[in-house]
C-alpha cells in the first residue's frame, strides 16, 4: 500500500507493453502498489501474445522496441519475431516482480463512475468461470492497445464455407496448412508477412489485394557474439544505438509533411520504392502493387520477403476484392472463382474504435462511446484525458500513433504523462478527482486535426487512421519527440482537481524525497550548489542556473 494516499487504488485494463509501462511506473518509481492489472487473454504481452500468425514479426528494430527501463542486450536480430518478443515482455514481467498484479483471462466488460464514492465501478467477467463480478477502484486505466481487436468484415456467404476460416489476429494452430490451398485476404503488413510464411508448406497460395502498397527493403541482419557483449558490458554503447534508431526514424518523419524537405524526401522514397518493387516482383504484378496514393497514407511495409514470394509457382496475386464466399471457395469481383481449404483473413484491427468493446459511463450518465459519436470521433486530451470521465485515463489513445516511430515509446511517453497528471496529484492529496476540462480537451483536438490536414494522413486512401466520421483519430501530427516534449510537464490549468487537503505540498515534498531515484537528487544537489557557488546570484545567473537544474534533471530522457 501506498503512504501518501492509503485510500487510493487502480484498475489497469490490459497487461501488454502500454498496461506493462504504467504498473512499472507506480510500483518502481512512486512506490504504489495497490493497483491490479485485468488482461482478458490468458497471459501478458498484449498483441504480441494476440497476434501469433506465421511470420509474425515487428518491422521496427528491437533496440527501440524495447521497455527504456529494460533494454535486452541479447536481440538475436535487427527485426525480431513474435516468440522472441513476447519472451522478452514475459521476462520483463518477471524481472520487476509485475506478475502478481496480473488477472488473466478477465475480461473488462465495462465501468462506472461512482459520484459519491468518487470511484470507478468496474465490470469483469472471469473468461474461464463464466462469472460476472465487480470491483472498485479510485483510478481506472485502460491500456487495451489498438492491434488485437480484429475489424469485424462481412463478405456476403461468409457463413456458408465449408473450410477454416480465421483472423490473423485468431489463427488456428490446430490446423495445418501443409499440402492446403490457402486464400489470403487483405494486403497491409499481417498479410505481407503470412503469405511467404505459408507459401513455404502451403499446395497453393492466393492474395486477394484490391490496392497497392508502398514497399521498402527490409535489411535484417543477425547480431553477432561481439555486439551482444558490448551491448551486455558496456551499455551505453546499447543507448547510443537506441538513441541513434529513434533520432533517424523520426527524421524520417518529415517526409508525411507538406513542407518543401517532406515533399522532396518522399518523391525520392516513392521513386527508391517503386525500383525495389519492379527490380522483385514478376512484370505482370508490377502495376497491381505500385499505389496511386501518396507514400505514408497507409502504413508502408518492410518487405519481409513478400515481393519474393510472388515468384513462387504456389502463389498468385488476385489485385480484386471479393464477391462472394462459397461453400469451397471464394469468387472474386470480376468472378474469377477458386476453390480453398483456408481462408486467412488478414483485414486488419479496429483501430480507430478505441476501448472496444467495453461500455464506460462517466459522471453526466453517458457513455463514453456515445460521447464520443456526439464529437463525431475519438478524441482526449494529449490521447490521455476525456472529460466527463475522472480519474481515467488511456494509454495509446486517439491521436497518439507515431507516424514513423516506436509504438512502444509512444506508450511509455503516455503513461509516463498519465502517471504525472493523475496519480502524482491523488497520492499527494492535491485532489481527490481529477478531470480534464473541456475547452481544454476541444482545443487540443482542434489543434491536432488542423496540423493533420495537409499531411499524407489525409491522402486519399483507404486506411485505418480515418474513422467512421471521417476524422484521423489515430495519428499524431508530428515527431515522436514532439509527443514527448508536450506532455513532459502537465498543464495543471487543463484541469478541474476537487478535494485538496490543505496538507498537500507536504505529501508532495515527501514523495518526491522519497522516490527520486539517487543520480537525480545528486543530480539536484549539484545544480542548487552550482547556483549558490557565488557570493551574489544575479538574474541572468539564476536563469542560466535553472536552466542547467532542469537540464540536468531531464537527463533522465527516455530515448537513451
Amino acid at each position: 500500500m501506498s503512504t501518501y494516499n492509503n485510500e487510493l487504488s487502480a484498475i489497469i485494463i490490459g497487461a501488454g507493453p502500454a498496461g506493462i509501462s504504467v504498473a512499472y511506473r507506480l510500483k518502481h518509481e512512486l512506490g504504489f502498489h495497490d493497483f491490479t492489472i485485468y488482461e482478458k487473454l490468458d497471459g501478458v504481452g498484449g498483441t504480441w501474445r494476440a497476434n501469433t500468425y506465421p511470420g509474425c514479426g515487428c518491422d521496427l528494430q528491437s533496440h527501440l522496441y524495447s521497455f527504456s527501463f529494460n533494454p535486452n542486450p541479447y536481440w538475436s536480430k535487427q527485426l525480431c519475431e513474435q516468440p522472441e518478443i513476447l519472451q522478452y515482455i514475459e521476462d520483463t514481467v518477471d524481472k520487476f516482480d509485475l506478475r502478481p498484479h496480473v488477472h488473466s483471462s478477465v475480461e473488462c466488460l465495462g465501468a462506472t463512475w461512482l459520484g459519491e464514492e468518487s470511484k470507478w465501478d468496474v465490470h469483469l467477467k472471469d473468461l474461464k468461470t463464466g462469472i460476472s463480478y465487480s470491483r472498485k477502484a479510485s483510478v481506472l486505466v485502460s491500456a487495451v492497445g489498438a492491434i488485437s481487436f480484429p475489424r469485424d468484415v462481412k463478405f456476403p456467404g461468409m457463413e456458408n464455407f465449408k473450410g477454416h476460416m480465421f483472423h490473423t489476429a485468431r489463427w488456428d494452430h490446430s490446423v495445418s496448412y501443409k499440402g492446403k490451398r490457402v486464400a489470403v485476404i487483405g494486403n497491409g503488413c499481417s498479410a505481407a508477412q503470412v503469405v511467404p510464411a505459408v507459401a513455404e508448406e502451403a499446395a497453393f497460395v492466393k492474395q486477394y489485394a484490391r490496392s497497392g502498397q508502398w514497399f521498402h527493403a527490409r535489411p535484417n541482419r543477425d547480431y553477432t557474439v561481439l555486439e551482444k557483449f558490448l551491448f551486455r558490458w558496456f551499455p551505453l554503447w546499447q543507448r547510443a544505438l537506441r538513441l541513434k534508431i529513434f533520432l533517424d526514424a523520426d527524421e524520417e518523419t518529415t517526409t508525411y509533411f507538406p513542407t518543401p524537405k517532406g515533399l522532396r524526401l518522399r518523391a525520392a522514397m516513392e521513386e527508391e520504392a517503386r525500383k525495389y518493387i519492379n527490380s522483385k516482383v514478376p512484370p505482370k504484378y508490377s502495376k497491381a502493387l505500385i499505389p496511386k496514393f501518396p507514400l505514408g497514407c497507409k502504413r508502408r511495409i518492410f518487405d519481409p520477403g513478400y515481393l519474393d514470394s510472388l515468384n513462387l509457382r504456389n502463389v498468385e496475386l488476385l489485385p480484386e476484392g471479393i464477391k462472394e464466399i462459397t461453400e469451397t471457395g471464394i469468387i472474386s469481383a470480376s468472378g474469377v472463382t477458386d476453390n480453398f481449404d483456408i481462408i486467412v483473413l488478414a483485414t486488419g484491427f479496429q483501430v480507430s474504435q478505441f476501448l472496444t468493446p467495453m461500455h464506460i459511463v462517466g459522471t453526466t450518465g453517458v457513455s463514453l462511446h456515445d460521447q464520443w459519436k456526439e464529437c463525431r470521433g475519438a478524441q482526449a486530451y494529449l490521447g490521455t484525458h476525456v472529460h466527463n470521465f475522472p480519474n481515467f485515463a488511456i494509454i495509446f489513445g486517439p491521436n497518439t500513433f507515431p507516424a514513423n516511430n516506436s509504438a512502444l515509446f509512444a506508450c511509455e511517453t503516455q503513461a509516463d504523462y498519465a502517471v504525472k497528471s493523475l496519480f502524482k496529484p491523488l497520492m499527494d492529496h492535491r485532489a481527490t478527482v481529477v478531470e480534464v476540462k473541456q475547452a481544454a480537451e476541444d482545443r487540443e483536438t482542434n489543434a491536432i486535426h488542423q496540423q493533420l490536414k495537409n499531411t499524407v494522413f489525409a491522402g486519399d486512401c483507404s486506411n485505418w487512421y480515418i474513422g467512421d466520421y471521417g476524422r484521423n483519430a489515430a495519428s499524431w501530427p508530428g515527431m515522436a519527440r514532439s509527443f514527448w516534449f508536450r506532455t513532459y510537464f502537465p498543464d495543471w490549468s487543463a484541469f478541474n482537481m476537487t478535494g485538496a487537503s490543505p496538507w498537500w505540498p507536504f505529501y508532495n515534498a515527501w514523495r518526491v524525497a522519497t522516490t527520486t531515484p539517487l543520480y537525480l537528487k545528486l543530480s539536484l544537489v549539484c545544480a542548487i550548489a552550482y547556483l549558490l557557488s557565488g557570493q551574489t546570484v544575479g538574474a541572468s545567473s539564476l536563469t542560466a542556473g535553472l536552466h542547467t537544474l532542469r537540464n540536468t534533471i531531464l537527463g533522465g530522457f527516455r530515448l537513451v
